[in-house]
């Protein structure tokens, strides 16, 4: 199956904003930033999410482990 890149940009743009509202969350908190600590905090979300925000969330989440091993 293929996708434009109209339909594949949406949901990039949706993980995004997923992770830039957990960068907000742990600055909030006072918590350090880091890829793990994102991670982490990504993964404590998946319990309370819903099937379309997990998926995006999983997204965020295997972006940020492929990121930090280049």
């Amino acid at each position: 199956m293929k996708f434009s890149a109209g339909e594949i940009q949406p949901l990039w743009d949706e993980v995004a904003r997923i992770i830039g509202e957990s960068v907000i969350q742990l600055r909030h908190r006072g918590e350090p930033l880091t890829a793990d600590s994102l991670i982490e905090y990504l993964e404590n979300q998946l319990s309370a999410a819903g099937v379309q925000r997990r998926i995006l969330i999983g997204a965020a989440i295997n972006l940020l482990k492929t990121d930090r091993r280049l």
